[in-house]
């Protein structure tokens, strides 16, 4: 036989056995699944009065124009009888056993706290005499009883806005307003870096103009000082 002819035939033989074996191997791999889309009662973001019995706005799923709403998992840690940030989680699996979630935030707060608002910022820092500013941002705060008020960022968002690096470099805290309109921290969560808020000086409320001063810095950072001024504050609802 002639040699080239030779050569082609092999060749042929091994693309036909490399074909039956991948055909073999990939039947019943490749399938097509349709996830199940999730829609939530209500705001993603829910405030809720602190005191008031919670009640779940729930969620809704479908797979194409299956009704899986019956079963959705809830995991929730909201209490409210406590001043604060919540989660809550819905879940579900499709047909084939495909997971879809989507979370709330529920934040609990006193209704009547005075001081309650989406605050602007204006950031005044001192990094060891090299001075720069910042702002406005917008900054939550919200009362969680007690004279006691949940701030956003004790930096009024220098890190988290300023620099675009996201929530995890806010230094949320909570403070206490007392009688004579000055503040000390109760509470303050670390930043990604692992170093949560001070005090540096007096923090003040002036009713009048519904300013807040705050003077923080980070803990362990002694060099990097921050002047957070918070005015002119908009309903939180």
């Amino acid at each position: 036989m002639n040699k080239k002819i030779l050569n082609i035939l092999i060749l042929l033989a091994v693309c036909v056995t490399a074909v039956t074996s991948c055909t073999k191997d990939s039947k019943g791999v490749s399938f097509m699944t349709t996830y199940a889309d999730m829609t939530m009662n209500g705001p993603s973001t829910l405030f809720w009065e602190l005191g008031e019995a919670f009640v779940d706005p729930g969620c809704e799923a479908k797979e194409g124009e299956t009704d899986l709403t019956s079963q959705i998992a809830a995991k929730s840690n909201v209490d409210a009888t406590k001043g604060g940030i919540y989660n809550i989680t819905y879940s579900v699996n499709n047909s084939d056993g495909y997971p879809a979630s989507v979370s709330r935030t529920v934040i609990v707060y006193e209704k009547s706290a005075p001081l309650n608002g989406y605050y602007d910022s204006k950031i005044d820092r001192d990094n060891a005499g090299v001075k720069s500013s910042r702002g406005p941002f917008s900054v939550l705060v919200f009362g969680v009883g007690n004279n006691e008020y949940h701030i956003q960022d004790l930096l009024g968002r220098w890190y988290d806005l300023g620099n675009s690096y996201g929530p995890a470099y806010a230094g949320p805290g909570v403070i206490k307003l007392k009688g004579d309109n000055t503040f000390e921290i109760v509470s303050a969560e670390p930043l990604a870096w692992g170093y949560p808020c001070l005090f540096t000086d007096v923090s003040t409320y002036t009713p009048a103009t519904k300013t807040l001063v705050l003077h923080t810095r980070m803990e362990d950072v002694a060099t990097m000082l921050f002047k957070v001024t918070l005015n002119n504050p908009s309903p939180i609802e």
